[in-house]
């Protein structure tokens, strides 16, 4: 997963990543083998990943040496990038899928926890769940 590599639309500046997981077997029957949201959205604009690109542009610069981790805190993005690669982390302990959205505005959580839930028993909003996908 290469936040700097997603290619930017000035009319869907906010994105947004979440993780989806499918409850077990051995929850409530009702629930067992439907989609839920695991983790809460992770908030990031295009500009934010325009800094992202500077920030790898600054590190692999031969002239000014300098390390991924000075070049995240000059631009502000460390915080983030904790962020993004802990819940990549904790998606694959915990067998979820990360799922990219964009947006031409803000999105609050409770939308996304319906979005998900209307995946269970919605084939349009299943498709669109499906090409969210981030395969990384």
């Amino acid at each position: 997963m290469k936040i700097y590599k997603l290619k930017t639309d000035p009319k869907l500046p906010h994105h947004y990543i979440i993780a989806v997981s499918i409850h077990s077997a051995e929850t409530a029957i009702e629930k067992a083998g439907k989609y839920f949201l695991k983790y809460r959205p992770i908030y990031f604009h295009n500009d934010e990943i325009e800094k992202l690109r500077d920030v790898t542009m600054l590190a692999q610069d031969k002239l000014f040496p300098t390390s991924q981790y000075e070049a995240l805190d000059i631009y502000g993005m460390k915080q983030k990038v904790v962020s993004l690669s802990m819940m990549k982390v904790a998606a694959k302990v915990n067998m979820c899928t990360l799922h990219h959205f964009s947006s031409q505005y803000e999105m609050d959580e409770e939308w996304f926890t319906l979005f998900v839930d209307q995946a269970n028993s919605i084939k349009s909003m299943k498709e669109k769940l499906y090409d969210s996908r981030i395969r990384y």
